[in-house]
């Protein structure tokens, strides 16, 4: 099943160190975030940067963002899968219509 993406911004980052914090949407608590969480890396985050998370537990059991990515780069690739999807249900329906119809 896929895990349940969340959207935030960043609210906090310390570049020396590599982390910070997300502030989510609709949410008051801030969530951590390292430097290795983000997926791809077009520079250094940033203040304000909406971005597209998952929620994970560290050995401490504290919250922390996983799978981090510009929100902007979430909502291309879920278009894409939507694409995709609606791509083999046109073909799957085009072959069903030749065998029934022949």
């Amino acid at each position: 099943m896929k895990e349940k993406r969340l959207k935030g911004a960043i609210k906090y980052w310390n570049g020396r160190k590599g982390f910070g914090f997300i502030a989510p949407d609709n949410e008051d608590k801030q969530i951590f975030v390292h430097i290795k969480a983000f997926t791809e890396r077009k520079g250094k985050p940033v203040i304000g940067q909406e971005v597209s998370y998952t929620l994970a537990t560290d050995d401490q059991g504290r919250t922390r963002a996983e799978n981090v990515m510009d929100a902007a780069d979430d909502v291309e690739s879920e278009s894409s899968s939507t694409m995709m999807i609606t791509a083999v249900i046109v073909v799957v329906a085009i072959v069903a219509a030749v065998y029934f119809w022949a």
